[in-house]
């Protein structure tokens, strides 16, 4: 009869599991941080890239501020020289350049923010993405100024809409057909020494409501470049906080 041994394998100290666990746990956690850190570095270079934007749509902002600040002087200047006109004469017919004048207030220049990153950073929550808090403070100030120069850009142009009315009732209608009516391209224009009659009872209520739209234009204005601070201001922020130089 054959006795067979039977070969134990030596049990497993306690420090043996521990040591596992251990080994465990710091592959589990190092993986963890590697990840971590992946994604810090995606979401960092995707806010630079934000910012790189960013300025490149602020500064079409204010090159669009600066041209149009240069419209509404002109557009200053226009209203100056029609109030002068009517006030130099206060007859019942006036030369047909007065019209003229009056026309080139016609139209108005909107101010359209290029948007596109912004836009992007809002709703994507690109916004959470942006370490530096004044950045995002600066850029919502920014943003809140847009807003509110939009509204002031849809009076200013009621307004003028308004004004435009009250001027096509100024003038004798039959008189400036008369004048402009077979005036074309192959021809000249009529005289600006050519009489119009015009209504003076809309006189006074043009006249006011020109000094009116002058204000509105120049506080428009000043708000503009306002804002147009603010951007560069928010340039020059960015560009230092990123390194963007």
């Amino acid at each position: 009869m054959e006795v067979h041994a039977h070969t134990h394998t030596p049990r497993k100290k306690w420090t043996h599991y521990l040591w596992e666990f251990f080994m465990l746990f710091l592959a589990v956690t190092a993986g963890f941080f590697v990840e971590n850190q992946r994604e810090h570095m995606v979401e960092h270079r995707r806010e630079k890239e934000f910012m790189v934007s960013l300025v490149e749509d602020l500064e079409s902002d204010t090159a669009q501020f600066s041209r149009i600040r240069i419209y509404r002087l002109a557009r200053l200047r226009n209203i100056d020289s029609t109030i002068i006109f009517f006030l130099d004469h206060p007859g019942e017919s006036v030369p047909a350049a007065g019209y003229t004048l009056a026309t080139k207030l016609f139209g108005h220049v909107s101010f359209f923010q290029n948007s596109g990153t912004l836009d992007q950073l809002k709703t994507s929550e690109g916004l959470r993405l942006i370490r530096e808090r004044q950045v995002v403070d600066s850029i919502q100030s920014y943003d809140q100024q847009i807003k509110r120069l939009a509204f002031r850009d849809i009076h200013e142009t009621n307004f003028m809409v308004e004004q435009t009315k009250v001027l096509q009732k100024l003038f004798d209608g039959r008189e400036l057909l008369r004048l402009y009516a077979d005036t074309t391209f192959d021809k000249k224009p009529p005289t600006p020494f050519a009489l119009v009659k015009i209504e003076a009872q809309y006189v006074n209520e043009y006249l006011n409501g020109l000094k009116t739209f002058q204000f509105l234009v120049k506080v428009d204005m000043d708000l503009q470049t306002t804002i147009k601070e603010k951007a560069v201001q928010l340039i020059d922020l960015i560009k230092k906080e990123y390194h963007l130089n």
